[in-house]
Order: structure tokens, then sequence, then C-alpha cells
């Protein structure tokens, strides 16, 4: 089912190619006016100000949540303690994979992949540091570990991964304890990382933030247009690691299928993962849904070309309602119903047709011949 939000866009845009069309009459095609750049200027402030800072603002409070209920799960070691961690795991996850179309600038600089979210992660290294028996610190997980050690594909490893049980205990245990400190480094080095890129986004005091460098509204920033470029490049990037790298090999699309291309653990998260990475990408072109001011990237698209605009908001619809149709985790779907993961992917490759062909094309962006080929 349509959003009213994408309801009222594709309603927009036809409205628009018809009078379009009827003030060009037989003269050919349309022309368009160029967005001025006090136009563009003011929807990379909405985009940066009322959707990615609130976006990070919301994952470093998830992390944190989540960080607060592994100290109290490895204070009690109950049943009821481990729920309500491996509940918040599966929020802060959700909350991170919406940032995803965001991941330039200072998750960039900072390399917080490594830290936060890295896969595919290393199960028998994790149990060998568990069977060792070593008392893991943040410094050892900062300073020591490889980024396969650590990370929410870590955590969900021993939050809900074989032996996990061991949090459940009614009595504190060696493995318990040992898993437990490795559990809460963990969360404490995610919370801070995550609070990191926040910080780096809003800035402190009279230092600007990057959220300034990318709109134009600091003393030392980047041109409107070299923002968009930015969220573009970003959309690309993402666009192209779903459909090929990821559904397409898992697939088996041009080779041999690999299931592992998708990341998944024992939390069975893939399914939700793409909804969220849909999600980012739908904010960073068409605005926040739960925030009917904040802008997008469509909406300079929409003034330079309502039918590519069209086009663009019916491809992340189409795309939203196929993952919709996805019953479980798309692996077990692959194996039971591969056509609804077939379809899943489909859609993404029409999506990165329009955007790496048409919205690239009409606003200029420049990038690698192989992010911009929609058949690649």
């Amino acid at each position: 089912m349509k959003s009213a939000r994408l309801v009222s866009r594709l309603l927009l845009a036809s409205a628009a190619i018809v009078m379009a069309l009827a003030s060009c009459g037989d003269s050919g095609p349309t022309s368009w006016v160029e967005v001025p750049e006090s136009s563009r200027q003011d929807i990379m402030a909405s985009l940066t100000g009322l959707v990615i800072v609130p976006r990070y603002r919301q994952s470093a409070e998830t992390m944190g949540e989540l960080s607060d209920s592994v100290a109290a799960l490895c204070s009690s070691l109950s049943a009821g303690a481990l729920e309500t961690a491996r509940a918040n795991w599966r929020k802060a996850r959700e909350s991170w994979m919406t940032t995803e179309a965001f991941r330039f600038g200072p998750a960039m600089d900072r390399r917080s992949v490594s830290l936060v979210d890295w896969w595919p992660v290393d199960i028998d290294g994790i149990d060998q540091t568990l069977d060792e028996g070593n008392p893991v610190t943040e410094e050892t997980v900062l300073q020591f570990m490889p980024s396969t050690h650590r990370g929410m594909s870590a955590m969900e490893h021993l939050l809900f991964g074989e032996g996990s049980e061991a949090l459940a205990a009614l009595v504190a245990s060696p493995e318990s304890k040992v898993r437990c400190r490795y559990l809460e480094s963990l969360a404490a080095v995610t919370h801070g990382e995550v609070a990191g890129i926040l910080g780096d986004w809003e800035g402190e005091g009279e230092s600007a933030g990057y959220a300034g460098y990318i709109d134009g509204s600091a003393k030392l920033s980047l041109h409107p247009r070299d923002g968009e470029a930015e969220v573009v490049r970003s959309l690309v990037f993402l666009v192209r690691t779903i459909s090929n790298m990821r559904l397409g090999a898992a697939l088996g699309v041009d080779s041999e299928p690999d299931p592992d291309a998708i990341p998944s653990g024992a939390a069975g998260h893939s399914t939700k993962d793409l909804e969220r990475q849909l999600l980012s990408i739908s904010e960073a072109y068409l605005g926040a849904a739960d925030v009917p001011e904040s802008l997008g990237i469509g909406h300079i698209v929409a003034q330079l070309s309502p039918e590519v605009d069209g086009r663009m908001a019916a491809a992340i619809e189409n795309t939203a309602e196929a993952i919709e149709n996805v019953e479980g985790s798309l692996e077990s779907a692959i194996a039971n119903n591969p056509q609804s993961v077939r379809n899943v992917y489909d859609s993404f490759k029409e999506l990165q047709r329009v955007l790496n062909t048409e919205v690239v094309s009409l606003l200029g962006v420049s990038v690698g011949f192989s992010d911009t080929d929609g058949d690649s």
C-alpha cells in the first residue's frame, strides 16, 4: 500500500507533467528552469537538519539504551534481562541501518563501520576469545581486536548465538562473566563511536559541524551542489551494493548462488535490515515521512524534471512493496520462495537504473562508470 506522502508526491509529479506538456504544445521536449542556488541550499539544510542529524541522534540514543540494558543484564543474569537486551539490540540495529544512506563525511572519515558494524564477523575467533577467558576491556576492543571480532554482529553472536543462554543463568558463572565483560565493552565502544559521528555532524560551541559544511551554512563549506553530490554518490553506492553484491550474488544472477552474500546472523535480521536500508534511501530522496516539512534530494529533482522524480518515487514505493512480500529472513526466503527475493532484486535494479542513469545525469553528479551503469 502506498504511503500518503508518496501518493501525494506521485500526484504532484503527474500534474506537473500535464501542465508542462500543455504549456509546450507540439514544440518538442519540455525545458526546465534551473533551480536557484538558495533553494538548493535550503533543501540541503533541511536534509541535514531534519533528517540526517536526527537519524544519527536516534541511533546514538538506541546504542546507549543497548549499552545500559547489557549492563543491567550482566548485573542480574536473568531471562527477562536477556530478552530486554536482545530487544534493545534489534532496536539499535534498526536505527543504525536507517543511517546507511548517510555514511559519508564523519562515518567515512572515522572508519566507523570497522567499530560499529563490520561483516562478516569471525564467529570461531570470538568463541576462542571466550574460551581463553581473558577479560575484554574497551581498550582491548579499540586497540587490539580486529574488526571481525567487534561491532553489532559480534554482539549479536554473544546475545543470540550458541552459548548465549549462559547470560540467563540465575547465578554468575565464569562463562557468563567473560561473555558479559566482552558484551559490555563492545556495547560501550559502539555507543561511543555512533555518538562521535553525531558530534561530528553537529559540531560543538562555535565550531561548525559537518552539517554546516555540507549544507553551505558554515564559513568554510561545500558548494550546495557538492553537498548534493555527496548524498547522491552515497545513494548510488548503497543501491549498487544491495542489488548487485548482496541480492544478486545471493540469488546467483550472474554466477553460482552465494547465500553468505547477505549479512545475517542468529537474530535473523536480514529482511528488517533491507527494509531500513530502503527507508534511509527514501529519506535521503523524499525527506522523512514522520517530519512532513523535511526535504530531500528529490525536491531538487522535482524542480528539474517531474517525470524523473515520479519514476524515482515510484521505484522506491515498488521496492518497499516487494520487501513487504518477503516472509521471514532473506536467506530463508531464498530457500523457500526465491521468487519473492527475485522480485525485490528486480525492484532494486529498476531503482538503480533510475537513480544511476536519470537522477545522476539530471543533477550532473560525477561518479565512476560502473556506478552509473544501471545494468551493472
